[in-house]
């Protein structure tokens, strides 16, 4: 766990005449990044150069790793920022100030009046950026997925030899195409890259693996996101909570008329009674209510104090009214008026103190969970991070559907992509992030870099294509030799969807995944639910919900797998009747 100071430097927010909003903009970039990043130092300081020298120094000593300070890096003489603290730098970074604003000019010419800056002090990488929460956002952006990397290179002493090396594979951003591999060679089962179609295996070397077997493996190679806190406004469907939530007031927190009516007291019976007042939603305290009156109530209004009784508009009569217009006196008709009637007393929806939500609730889309946190008083909420997850499909063939030119014609061979579309889809409804890679050429150093560059910034990637017996079928060497990734499985028992590949790859420390689904769309989308699905769901932590197990993350898909060991090789999903329509019968 990395621990960053935000250091906001602006003497309007210092003096509260202004909000601060690029300190929690960074924080939000930070924790979406998914690298253990925890905001231990937050803070406000005005236009000082002596403030921000000695808040950046103080938090460098005390275990900050990053400290980013954004505002005061214009060219106006207020700004002082860069002259607070290059001079605590023991070593400036230019190349990283340089990427950040290379980066902010391609998106706008203002960045050229910012002075961005970065350094090492006191063994804690520190940045300057921009106040705004645009700029400063957009900044740090364009450094995110090496600040990990530099971060630990800052801190390191006797070298940093061991920081670019895990289990004997290149571990950090610093590696190169074909680096990850040390010397290139083959590894674990796949054929050897560069050695030509003839040297291919001509049978799969992977065994094959049961379908509970590899569900098994999947879910045994991860485990729940970190938790964050994150406000109202941020939760969204596929969240689960980390923690109880307890109800901070009483709801009502004053006793409410349930009715449009008139507010009275029960022992003074029905009669002809002077409307002394009215309260609306939203009114204050009324004055306490006098025997022989009764006083005008909307539905949501508090009772005025002394009356026990509400009357609904539809059991009274106008008996007098004001030169104005409004109410003098109301008869009131029921024989019978019981205290406590149409009288919502406190605390009568919710207790102060009382469990609103269990750990391990899940956030759906019908909007009650919602509903319920946002009435409990709380401002913020533990949740399990939400997986961000890369998709892309491969082939020479394939042509994107959801880029800026799609062919209204296809070239002789090829096909549009259907997977890369249904799987984003699928996983969005899951509540995932995702990052859509594309239509990935079938190059090994293409597909490497793109995976490669995708796990920096998300748990995992989701690819279809080129995991077959193909001459071009890249993914498992690729992962394996390029990557240093595991496969943990090659082959599934099952059809569709038999050539189904899962693997792990070590980075930064962390391990992140990398389903390859078949080419076919009907195997991937099989495979994505039988495997794919469940894992989205552990890392989302609903093993967390009251009596959860492994069972609850399965698929509950029947209609679309047969067993292999169950049916003929010949049959496929498009045989199964009532399935995929009104086909029925065998395919060729």
């Amino acid at each position: 766990m990395t621990a960053v100071g935000l250091l906001t430097v602006s003497t309007q927010c210092a003096r509260g005449t202004a909000v601060d909003t690029s300190g929690p903009a960074l924080e939000k970039l930070l924790l979406a990044h998914k690298h253990d990043w925890t905001v231990a130092e937050r803070q406000i300081v005005g236009d000082d150069q002596a403030a921000i020298a000695s808040t950046v120094q103080r938090w460098s000593q005390q275990g900050c790793q990053l400290i980013i300070v954004s505002g005061g890096t214009g060219i106006s003489a207020d700004d002082v920022t860069v002259e607070a603290i290059e001079p605590l730098f023991s070593k400036r970074l230019p190349a990283l100030a340089t990427a950040m604003t290379v980066g902010s000019l391609g998106i706008t010419p203002f960045a050229a009046l910012s002075q961005v800056a970065a350094g090492v002090a006191g063994g804690a990488l520190v940045l300057a950026v921009p106040g705004s929460r645009k700029g400063a956002v957009e900044n740090v952006q364009q450094i995110l997925d090496v600040l990990p990397h530099a971060v630990d290179t800052a801190a390191a002493t006797g070298g940093t030899r061991h920081l670019h090396k895990e289990g004997g594979h290149v571990a950090c951003g610093c590696a190169r195409p074909g680096d990850l591999a040390g010397d290139g060679s083959a590894q674990g089962l796949s054929n050897e890259l560069g050695a030509g179609v003839a040297r291919r295996a001509r049978a799969s070397p992977y065994p094959m693996v049961a379908e509970a077997a590899a569900l098994e493996r999947v879910l045994a190679c991860v485990d729940a996101l970190p938790v964050r806190r994150v406000g109202l406004a941020e939760l969204a469907p596929g969240h689960v909570l980390a923690e109880d939530v307890a109800a901070q007031e009483n709801v009502p927190g004053y006793r409410a008329s349930v009715m449009d009516g008139y507010a009275m007291i029960a022992a003074d019976g029905p009669g002809v009674f002077a409307v002394q007042a009215a309260m609306t939603a939203g009114m204050g305290s009324a004055p306490e209510l006098q025997p022989g009156t009764v006083v005008r109530v909307a539905t949501g209004a508090p009772v005025p104090p002394g009356a026990d009784a509400v009357v609904m508009v539809e059991d009274t009569e106008l008996v007098s009214e004001a030169g104005s217009g409004e109410e003098r006196e109301v008869r009131i008709l029921p024989a019978t008026i019981v205290a406590g009637q149409n009288i919502r007393p406190v605390g009568h929806d919710l207790r102060a103190g009382a469990i609103v939500a269990r750990a391990g609730a899940r956030i759906t889309a019908v909007g009650g969970e919602i509903g319920t946190l946002a009435i409990s008083g709380n401002r913020d909420f533990a949740v399990y991070a939400m997986p961000r997850i890369a998709v892309m499909s491969t082939g020479d063939e394939v042509v994107d559907v959801l880029g800026a030119r799609v062919p209204a014609a296809l070239a002789y061979g090829a096909i549009r992509d259907s997977n890369r579309p249904a799987l984003l889809a699928a996983l969005r409804a899951l509540g995932c992030e995702v990052e859509d890679l594309g239509v990935v050429r079938d190059e090994p150093d293409v597909l490497a870099q793109t995976i490669r560059g995708a796990l920096r910034s998300c748990d995992g990637v989701v690819s279809t294509g080129g995991v077959s017996m193909g001459e071009r079928d890249w993914i498992k060497p690729v992962v394996e030799q390029r990557l240093g990734g595991e496969i943990q499985f090659g082959r599934v028992l099952m059809k569709p969807s038999k050539p189904t590949t899962f693997a792990t790859v070590p980075l930064h420390g962390h391990t992140r995944f990398v389903f390859a689904l078949p080419g076919n769309p009907v195997s991937a989308l099989v495979a994505f639910h039988m495997f794919v699905a469940p894992a989205i769901r552990k890392l989302a932590g609903h093993l967390a919900s009251p009596g959860a197990d492994a069972q609850t993350l399965r698929p509950q898909v029947s209609t679309l797998l047969w067993c292999w060991t169950a049916c003929a090789p010949s049959m496929c999903a498009r045989c199964w009747s009532g399935t995929m329509g009104a086909a029925g019968g065998r395919c060729g």
